[in-house]
């Protein structure tokens, strides 16, 4: 299907795509485009008004690159999933983002897909929110005066992930001594996008684990955090009977917004193996 006409810019700068972004009406920020190029023909195919101008950030070189500073990983916006998964500095508790980005559709797509475009598509079901907001990412925004902000994963995704701003890197402390425990349901064999992904972060302390983070990604919601059973988790005794006990200290409204009784026994399901390997790496 071809698309309907639009002026394609592509800035070679981070401040080009800024005074862009600023100046232009109707323009709408390409990453990978995985997303946005099939979003287009969605709109066009339900005759629903499409932008006039694509701005792309392909170019910038400020938006590209993975490292390590100040014992944090900073992971820039145009970083594709490949890039991503290949990279040597993603161990410890970073070892989980090689795991979700290996998820993450064929190596045709990995190849485009980027880190920026699965966090700022506003699609509820893609792999990197919950990562992120279980392994307590901050997100670096530059808004069209040139200002940065910054914000939690958490912050970003409890607002919905709406902004006006150019997303430029996350940057995520790491943190040897963390537990990770990662579970993804897809949502059908012949489907390969997550039904559900959970992510539980901890680290051992004692008899007991503190610290710990549950990040749930339900896919008809944002990625958000279940405070109630982080709670139990650091309140409680590391024991065998920890992860059937869990099951009864779920933030409930999480699972059930419009969850089947099969979405809702799965969560369960996957929670009760998470901790159960929590338990055994501890």
């Amino acid at each position: 299907m071809l698309l309907n006409p639009f002026t394609f810019h592509a800035p070679k700068s981070l401040s080009q795509a800024v005074d862009l972004y600023s100046s232009l009406e109707n323009v709408k920020l390409q990453a990978g485009g995985t997303f946005l190029l099939n979003n287009l023909k969605l709109l066009k195919r339900k005759g629903v008004k499409t932008p006039k101008h694509i701005l792309s950030l392909k170019k910038a070189p400020e938006l590209k690159g993975i490292f390590e500073e100040g014992g944090m990983l900073i992971i820039k916006a145009m970083t594709t999933m490949n890039e991503l998964f290949d990279s040597p500095l993603l161990t410890g508790n970073m070892d989980v983002l090689k795991v979700a980005a290996k998820n993450i559709g064929t190596s045709q797509i990995r190849n485009m897909a980027t880190v920026g475009g699965n966090l700022t598509c506003r699609y509820t079901w893609t792999e990197m929110p919950a990562i992120m907001v279980g392994l307590d990412a901050d997100l670096y925004f530059t808004g069209q005066d040139g200002k940065q902000e910054i914000l939690s994963a958490e912050e970003f995704f409890k607002a919905s992930a709406k902004t006006d701003k150019i997303f430029t890197h996350a940057a995520i402390k790491k943190d040897p001594q963390a537990l990770i425990a990662y579970r993804r349901v897809k949502k059908t064999p012949h489907l390969d996008i997550p039904l559900l992904s959970l992510l539980i972060k901890t680290n051992p302390d004692g008899k007991k684990f503190k610290n710990t983070r549950v990040a749930i990604n339900n896919c008809v919601a944002f990625g958000q955090r279940d405070g109630k059973l982080e709670s139990f988790i650091d309140q409680s005794t590391r024991s065998k009977t920890l992860a059937q006990e869990a099951l009864n200290h779920l933030d409930e409204p999480i699972y059930d917004v419009r969850g089947s009784d099969y979405k809702k026994h799965i969560s369960r399901v996957a929670i009760k193996d998470a901790i159960a390997g929590l338990m055994e790496k501890s």
